[in-house]
């Protein structure tokens, strides 16, 4: 008997909390109409961005533009809304419009320093406005939240330490376009790339990879510090042996150095690389290039000299690559014997050696 009363209790009790609940959203509803009307709008505008996300991710993206553009009509500061309409427009190549969609998000959400940088690189590569994306970049970069401060997030902290990386080195190429623009062998130009070359280093003390060093090396031959830019070629080689750019760039700086031996092995190796990746036009252009080299060696250390280099570097590849619908592939055999040898840099001790030597320039 006891436990029927105690359950009709339970469930009066619960009507009663129910009905008070009701009562009390109606009665706020007419108390606060503003709010009420208001949340109303947010929820339609969530769920539209819902939708968008869904067309963005099957790729329909006209879809998920005009998803992303009504839930903005409902809740103007939905960030998400705004950010995922400026890549779109990027993809579209519609650029002022996704800038303008990147400085929406940013006023929501300052802090976002994906975003920054996404509307830092739209500025550089697509507007020209280097000195607009520098600042942006340095704003990006400058950006720590303060929960990075409380232990145990470490996931996080990588996080922005790579977005860091990122900003550096976007802003890395922004100041190399500078120079670019200013033109060669001016006061400016020279500052713009010695600016690129810092910014560079900046995002290798964060974290190393192929086009960082590649771009270092790159600033480093054009500001005619050779040994510094061979090192970043050589450390580019070794993060990635396979592009063959740094192979071929490395093969001019040992030509215009008149180490020509090492800059034939450079030239058959950026050869190679072509040659597996099927590229054969760009891979006819280097072989000019190498009969070049060749005519050089006979001419200033003799053709005794030239055989002797060329028995030396013969690296014997041709044997071992293999074809499958136009498609060339080494053999198991060779492929691991051949990415050491990829690896190696010419001249790379040398380069060690002397890299923190910035008195050594050529004209």
């Amino acid at each position: 008997m006891e436990n029927k009363y105690l359950r009709i209790f339970k469930s009066t009790t619960a009507k009663i909390l129910y009905f008070l609940i009701i009562a009390g959203l109606i009665a706020g509803y007419f108390v606060f109409p503003d709010f009420y009307k208001k949340q109303a709008k947010k929820a339609a505008g969530y769920y539209l961005v819902y939708r968008g996300d869904m067309s963005y991710k099957r790729g329909n993206l006209q879809e998920a533009i005009n998803n992303y553009q009504k839930a903005l009509l409902y809740h103007p500061r939905h960030f998400k809304a705004q950010y995922n309409l400026a890549n779109i427009f990027v993809s579209y190549e519609d650029y002022y419009s996704a800038l303008d969609a990147y400085e929406k998000a940013l006023e929501i959400n300052p802090n976002s320093t994906i975003a920054r940088i996404d509307y830092a690189i739209v500025l550089a590569e697509a507007t020209f406005n280097y000195d607009r994306a520098i600042e942006e970049y340095d704003r990006a970069i400058k950006n720590t939240p303060k929960w990075t401060k409380i232990p145990f997030f470490g996931s996080g902290i990588n996080a922005i330490k790579f977005n860091k990386r990122v900003a550096f080195y976007n802003k890395g190429l922004a100041w190399r376009e500078k120079s670019r623009v200013a033109g060669d062998r001016t006061f400016d130009s020279r500052k713009f790339l010695e600016n690129a070359a810092d910014s560079y280093e900046k995002a290798l003390s964060i974290g190393k990879n192929y086009k960082t060093y590649y771009n270092l090396g790159i600033v480093y031959h054009i500001l005619k510090y050779p040994y510094l830019a061979g090192y970043n070629y050589c450390k580019a080689i070794e993060k990635d042996p396979l592009s063959y750019e740094a192979h071929y760039n490395l093969g001019i700086l040992l030509r215009d150095l008149k180490e020509y031996g090492a800059s034939m092995q450079e030239f058959r190796k950026a050869g190679i690389v072509l040659n597996i990746k099927g590229n054969h036009s760009k891979n006819a252009y280097i072989y000019d290039i190498l009969n070049d080299v060749s005519r050089k060696i006979a001419v200033y250390e003799g053709y005794d000299e030239l055989v002797k280099t060329l028995n030396n570097q013969s690296l014997d590849t041709e044997k071992h690559l293999k074809y499958k619908k136009g498609r060339a592939y080494l053999d198991n055999s060779y492929e691991g014997n051949l990415m050491k040898s990829l690896k190696e840099c010419a001249l790379k001790d040398k380069f060690e050696k002397n890299k923190d030597n910035t008195d050594i320039i050529w004209k």
